[in-house]
């Protein structure tokens, strides 16, 4: 069934009637055995939730707004929350913040308690956006709007940066500073993530194709960037091999750098490091970071303003709003003058566009 469920489909699907349906979700004893089990099913079957937002329209708004983050510790994602929140909070809505620590389970179990506690719609930078979170969504009739990921479902209105451009823009940070190896960290598998990998090794083997090139994934934070280099120094010789490495998030880089200076390998001389994110720490670093720098605050003031817009308007049509980086060069990368000579220069521009 390609629209959102309501309890009249549930009665017609279950052969019952609305009241019926009613007095099931509402755990009313006064429903036989057969006829209950009969109407979960059909509710389970088709991961049906209450629309409690529409219950409530014909009483009172709660004038809420949930917003679901993968992160609290990482600041790309409490700058996004604030972008959100400024807007929401112009507009006389409250915020409810919550975070699903990159965890399904959780992150379903955050936006079920969501719609049970009636807000009005939700932001979320889902960690999936195919997963069981967004089809509870989608059924539920609570409008809804992506935050750093993006739908083939173009009903679905989304707010996120263009990872493929960022990644190139990384991958041509790094060949401009005339390295020998290439190392990649990744994190979470995720679909931004995976934009910024495949941007940064399209870039990698165009520009220098024979060069070696490793990836690491599931290295998320900053510990685990720290961790990471005796066995990069072990495995693939960073100390003696000029390389260069690529984070997908800031908080990598930066525990990566952190380590590298801990262990005497010198940046960006022997080892050069670009991040991503371009969070409020990167310039402020013990050695400042070279990052791809996101918009973060504008995502989040966007995806906002979507939501707020979807309120106004159920009906209308999705739209994908995508937001172009820009390099910020520093110190833990800078680039070769005889090798930038030879390489096009990337784009350096922050830009909004809309996908059709």
């Amino acid at each position: 069934m390609s629209r959102h469920l309501t309890m009249n489909d549930i009665a017609r699907l279950a052969d019952v009637s609305v009241a019926t349906v009613s007095r099931v979700l509402s755990n009313s004893p006064n429903v036989r055995d057969d006829t209950r089990a009969r109407v979960l099913a059909v509710v389970k079957e088709h991961q049906y939730e209450p629309s409690y937002v529409a219950r409530s329209l014909s009483t009172s708004k709660t004038r809420t707004v949930g917003v679901v983050i993968d992160d609290i510790a990482n600041p790309f994602f409490m700058e996004l929350a604030k972008g959100a929140e400024q807007v929401v909070r112009q507009q006389g809505y409250t915020m409810l913040l919550t975070c699903s620590n990159w965890d399904r389970d959780v992150e379903h179990d955050l936006v079920r308690a969501l719609v049970r506690n009636r807000v009005e719609g939700v932001l979320i930078a889902a960690i999936d956006p195919e997963a069981d979170s967004i089809r509870l969504l989608r059924s539920s009739g609570v409008p809804f709007v992506l935050m750093n990921c993006w739908s083939s479902d173009n009903t679905v209105s989304s707010v996120s940066g263009d990872s493929y451009a960022g990644g190139e823009l990384a991958g041509n940070c790094l060949l401009r500073a005339d390295v020998q190896q290439y190392i990649c960290l990744f994190g979470v598998p995720h679909q931004s993530s995976d934009e910024r990998a495949r941007g940064f090794l399209d870039a990698v083997a165009a520009g220098h194709p024979s060069a070696p090139l490793e990836t690491y994934y599931d290295v998320e934070t900053f510990d685990q960037g720290y961790e990471i280099v005796s066995r990069l120094a072990a495995v693939h010789r960073i100390d003696r091999v000029r390389t260069g490495i690529f984070a997908s998030n800031d908080f990598v880089a930066m525990g990566v750098v952190d380590s590298l200076v801990d262990h005497g390998i010198s940046v960006p001389e022997q080892v050069s490091v670009v991040g991503f994110d371009d969070i409020e720490f990167a310039a402020r670093y013990r050695v400042p970071l070279t990052t791809v720098a996101q918009p973060k605050t504008t995502m989040g003031e966007l995806a906002a303003g979507a939501l707020l817009d979807r309120l106004e308007q159920p009906n209308r049509d999705g739209r994908r709003l995508v937001l172009k980086p820009r390099l910020v060069v520093r110190d833990t990368c800078r680039p070769s003058t005889e090798r930038s000579a030879q390489l096009r220069a990337p784009i350096n521009t922050t830009e909004t566009h809309e996908h059709t």
